[in-house]
């Protein structure tokens, strides 16, 4: 795919600054989905290390892939908007390498992190994106991106099913705590959104973010999928998830991101 082939999009009758923040919020998941390669294609020395089998192993490859496909495809749309498709990189951290833990908890600390949590909150994302797609073409390329987010989410979700319910309790309770860190980030991340005006019916069917009901897809997720899902697998997520709320909201003053979803 080439990014110089563009998505078929039709005049914006956007404000400039609309305008402006559509296309800073395409560049930003431009440069997130190239990120995210890496992070899995970091994981497969560790599932190597877990004894994980190889055809997960090579999964793990093909997502790595799948995730520059994604950056791609958001640099297309960068162009269609008639805007450059290039982006500064952030900050590259190492990729947890959990050493304090077995080679199997390490690993089963990045697949909560990455499938349970993040790639779960970007189904429901992209899947309300899609919904609001204003062109067909678009639309295709959510749906795509779709697709590829189930299956990172769908992988995760097969692996704690298969492998959690039979670690021993106290594994489990660390695997709990992990989460409280996990969550806790994820949470001052997405606060962000509440201090975001709500974006126009236009600019959401271009792809721009929701402003306060981004957050409120995101919480929802967790209370619905992720959370209790994990807590059927032996896994404390709803103590973790309350306790990295709670210091959340230390950082707000009244009403609190909990409120704000109301």
């Amino acid at each position: 795919m080439c990014i110089r082939d563009r998505v078929p999009l039709p005049e914006t009758r956007l404000e400039p600054g609309e305008h402006v923040a559509l296309v800073a919020s395409w560049r930003a998941r431009m440069a997130s989905e190239y990120v995210s390669a890496r992070v899995f294609a970091a994981m497969i020395p560790q599932a190597m290390a877990a004894g994980i089998s190889a055809a997960d192993t090579l999964a793990l490859a093909k997502m790595a892939e799948e995730e520059i496909d994604h950056a791609i495809r958001c640099a297309r749309v960068v162009a269609s908007l008639g805007e450059q498709p290039v982006t500064e990189l952030p900050a590259l951290p190492r990729v947890p390498t959990h050493d304090d833990a077995s080679p199997l908890e390490a690993f089963l600390r990045n697949v909560l992190d990455v499938s349970c949590i993040s790639e779960t909150v970007a189904v429901a994302l992209v899947g309300s994106e899609r919904e609001l797609a204003g062109t067909k073409e678009l639309g295709v390329e959510l749906e795509r991106i779709l697709a590829d987010e189930v299956g990172h989410a769908r992988f995760g979700w097969r692996l704690v099913e298969a492998i959690v319910p039979s670690l021993p309790k106290s594994t489990r309770s660390r695997l709990g705590a992990f989460l409280a860190v996990t969550f806790r980030e994820r949470l001052g991340r997405f606060a962000s959104f509440l201090l975001l005006p709500d974006a126009s019916r236009e600019a959401m069917s271009f792809g721009a973010p929701a402003g306060p009901g981004t957050f409120r897809v995101f919480y929802e997720t967790l209370e619905a999928v992720s959370i209790p899902r994990l807590e059927s697998f032996g896994i404390p997520a709803r103590r973790a998830f309350d306790a990295a709320l709670d210091d959340i909201c230390l950082l707000y003053t009244s009403p609190s991101p909990r409120d704000r979803t109301r």
